[in-house]
Protein backbone atom coordinates (compact mmCIF):
# COMPACT_ATOMS: atom_id res chain seq x y z
CA UNK A 1 0.00 0.00 0.00
CA UNK A 2 1.12 3.70 -0.86
CA UNK A 3 1.08 6.24 2.12
CA UNK A 4 -1.34 8.54 1.50
CA UNK A 5 -4.38 9.90 2.69
CA UNK A 6 -6.20 7.47 0.34
CA UNK A 7 -3.81 4.52 0.33
CA UNK A 8 -3.78 2.83 -3.34
CA UNK A 9 -1.95 -0.35 -4.25
CA UNK A 10 -0.03 -1.12 -7.47
CA UNK A 11 -1.65 -4.44 -9.50
CA UNK A 12 -1.35 -5.45 -13.06
CA UNK A 13 -3.48 -4.39 -15.53
CA UNK A 14 -4.77 -5.66 -18.81
CA UNK A 15 -3.65 -4.25 -22.11
CA UNK A 16 -7.45 -3.97 -22.60
CA UNK A 17 -7.57 -1.97 -19.30
CA UNK A 18 -4.67 0.52 -20.65
CA UNK A 19 -5.71 0.61 -24.22
CA UNK A 20 -9.62 1.93 -22.60
CA UNK A 21 -8.09 4.30 -19.96
CA UNK A 22 -8.80 8.12 -20.94
CA UNK A 23 -7.86 9.37 -16.99
CA UNK A 24 -4.99 7.99 -14.77
CA UNK A 25 -7.59 7.52 -12.23
CA UNK A 26 -9.41 4.99 -14.26
CA UNK A 27 -6.00 2.53 -13.14
CA UNK A 28 -5.99 3.54 -9.46
CA UNK A 29 -7.24 0.52 -6.78
CA UNK A 30 -7.55 0.30 -3.49
CA UNK A 31 -6.97 -3.13 -1.15
CA UNK A 32 -10.71 -3.75 -1.88
CA UNK A 33 -10.48 -2.88 -5.83
CA UNK A 34 -7.29 -5.91 -6.05
CA UNK A 35 -9.62 -8.60 -4.24
CA UNK A 36 -12.51 -7.75 -6.49
CA UNK A 37 -10.20 -7.79 -9.65
CA UNK A 38 -8.89 -11.13 -8.48
CA UNK A 39 -12.45 -12.70 -8.86
CA UNK A 40 -13.29 -10.72 -12.44
CA UNK A 41 -9.84 -11.08 -14.18
CA UNK A 42 -8.16 -14.14 -11.96
CA UNK A 43 -4.07 -13.94 -11.62
CA UNK A 44 -2.95 -12.00 -14.53
CA UNK A 45 0.73 -13.28 -13.35
CA UNK A 46 -0.22 -16.64 -14.20
CA UNK A 47 1.42 -18.58 -16.65
CA UNK A 48 4.04 -15.66 -16.28
CA UNK A 49 6.81 -17.82 -15.85
CA UNK A 50 6.56 -19.69 -18.95
CA UNK A 51 6.84 -16.49 -21.38
CA UNK A 52 9.81 -15.06 -19.63
CA UNK A 53 12.23 -13.72 -22.25
CA UNK A 54 15.76 -15.30 -21.79
CA UNK A 55 18.04 -12.97 -19.78
CA UNK A 56 21.46 -12.12 -21.65
CA UNK A 57 24.47 -14.08 -21.62
CA UNK A 58 27.58 -12.45 -20.45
Amino acid sequence: MRGRDRPMVATPVTWDEVAACRRANQLTFTTADVLDRVDEHGDLFAGLEQTAAPLPQR
